[in-house]
């Protein structure tokens, strides 16, 4: 605790510094300015309203987006670097499904779980997602992410609570994590490992008040311990986003989405009889191309054809080892 009440002593330096005409400070803000940054101080009238209750809400933050009165109805979609075929399949489709049931989704650009999120949010024509960052907003990090952090903030925004050009150092990532939560209603752990660094995310949620969400796994993973762990100690097991809108009694946000399934999403009434018999023997775990054949009965040069036919129409995505499953 002591950290980052000594941080939140440098983060009150900061805002005493922006109020200093000081040479340095307005080079800072005209950057800004150029890059179209918005820089906001605690007390303004843009300040996100959902920082107010945090006993250590940040004193500035650099803003690249537009942040929407509606994103402050977010859930945060978190989870580790190096997530399963298994996991970035979840991410991808709980983070879409939110967006499609009117929700933004909140997350911190990090490799893996976080950024997947991102994408499936974006998956949506409509769908909105907000990163927090813990790096300045003119050093990107992953660098990897700068086209996605573009992404973002076209439909979104770009958090940070350090300068502009500020590295990537590993204190301001737990520091970030309370604003994670603290933009969202609750906390979504899709793959955690025991030691992974979305428990301390989980943590500031549950001294926030915020219910925390967890998706379980394939017992032989890693990736599934940490939530298989949070699952054991109360939090809400997920296997669909309806398990989230009824933990927070949101009848309205399944109607949304029940009301949205389908739209850009392909059809399945234009296949073949030949491609729709494929498509039900396919799940969303990848099945090998061998036990596929034997499934189906068809031909293996035939069956080639027929699952690059579902893949360029987008029902099917090919995983390592001749394994596809459905999208």
């Amino acid at each position: 605790m002591g950290g980052l009440k000594d941080w939140t002593l440098a983060s009150a330096q900061k805002v005493l510094a922006l109020k200093d005409p000081g040479e340095r400070v307005e080079r800072e803000l005209e950057r800004a300015q150029a890059q179209d940054i918005s820089v906001l101080v605690q007390g303004d009238d843009d300040f996100p309203a959902v920082f107010e209750s945090l006993y250590d809400p940040p004193f500035v933050l650099w803003r690249a987006g537009e942040y929407l009165p509606g994103d402050e109805k977010a859930i945060a979609v978190i989870g580790c670097r190096r997530p399963s075929l298994y996991g970035k399949q979840a991410a991808l489709k709980l983070g879409e499904d939110i967006t499609r049931a009117g929700y933004t989704v909140v997350s911190g650009l990090a490799r893996g779980i976080d950024s997947i999120a991102h994408e499936g949010a974006l998956k949506f024509s409509k769908g909105r997602t907000v990163a927090f960052l813990g790096s300045g907003l003119l050093n990107i990090y992953p660098p990897e992410n700068k086209k996605l952090a573009e992404e973002i903030v076209s439909r979104g925004a770009l958090f940070s609570e350090y300068p502009l050009s500020a590295k990537p150092l590993a204190m301001h990532f737990p520091q970030r994590n309370r604003l994670i939560s603290g933009a969202s209603r609750g906390v979504l752990v899709v793959e955690a490992n025991k030691d992974s660094g979305s428990f301390i995310t989980v943590d500031h949620a549950l001294d926030q008040g915020k219910p925390v969400f967890a998706v379980p796994g394939p017992i032989h993973q890693k990736q599934s311990e940490g939530t298989h762990a949070l699952i054991q100690q109360g939090a809400k097991l997920v296997t669909s986003v309806e398990d989230i809108f009824h933990e927070l009694h949101d009848t309205h946000a399944s109607t949304v989405l029940k009301s949205r399934v389908g739209i850009t999403t392909p059809s399945a009434e234009r296949l073949s009889e030949e491609e729709r018999a494929v498509l039900e023997h396919l799940a969303y775990e990848p099945v090998h191309i061998d036990a596929l054949a034997r499934s189906t009965g068809a031909n293996p040069r035939r069956l080639n054809e027929l699952l690059l036919s579902l893949e360029l129409q987008g029902f099917v995505q090919q995983a390592p080892g001749h394994c596809y499953f459905r999208v």
